[in-house]
């Protein structure tokens, strides 16, 4: 594809795993909009420049209120293709490792494809179907996933130099590791805790 990913760098993943998604869920459609703008503040903040709204279970009301609250901050959003999700408001269709790539379906050709990749073979195969861009995972320890075991940067390293793909690391990232990370090669970072840590 000949779209480019660059005003993609630093991701904040909008997860259902993380407290503050599972707090904005419970919520009723009214308060959610003020939160979310709560939410892509405090992401900013931290230095985000695009968002992962990873939410597979969310209704279709839910998901309007939240893309049109992070939408304010002028933030590239990417979702779930498996959403089937249609709006302008969206950068990027993503695709989980085992899913079924069908970059053909969309109507928009100004939107990116990505997948989420835990192995060598799996970029390869993504490159093959097209794919934009990827999340390469667990790169270190996650709380999230506690039993994945990072593979560290030196496979990092050999993922970036395996593809003309844009690799993005994602698992354990944080404001301490992200930098050595880009070190390697890596196009840019994608995670939860380091965009919504409070600023002072």
């Amino acid at each position: 594809m000949t779209l480019t990913v660059k005003h993609f760098k630093k991701i904040a993943i909008f997860d259902s795993t993380s407290v503050i998604a599972e707090e904005l869920l419970s919520l009723d459609l009214l308060k959610l909009g003020k939160k979310v703008t709560e939410w892509a503040k405090i992401a900013t903040n931290n230095g985000a420049d695009s968002c992962y709204v990873r939410l597979y279970n969310a209704n279709k009301e839910t998901v309007d209120i939240i893309l049109e609250n992070l939408s304010y901050k002028e933030l590239p959003i990417i979702v779930p293709f498996s959403l089937n999700y249609k709006s302008s408001l969206i950068s990027a269709f993503h695709f989980r490792e085992n899913d079924k790539i069908k970059t053909h379906q969309t109507l928009d050709s100004n939107v990116l494809f990505g997948k989420s990749c835990h192995s060598l073979k799996s970029i390869l195969e993504a490159e093959q179907c097209g794919i934009d861009y990827v999340f390469f995972s667990p790169i270190f320890e996650t709380k999230t996933h506690p039993l994945s075991k990072g593979i560290g940067l030196s496979m990092l390293r050999s993922a970036c130099e395996s593809t003309q793909m844009r690799v993005f690391a994602l698992g354990g990232i944080n404001e301490n590791n992200y930098r050595q990370c880009l070190d390697v090669g890596a196009s840019g970072i994608a995670a939860i805790s380091m965009f919504t840590k409070s600023c002072n």
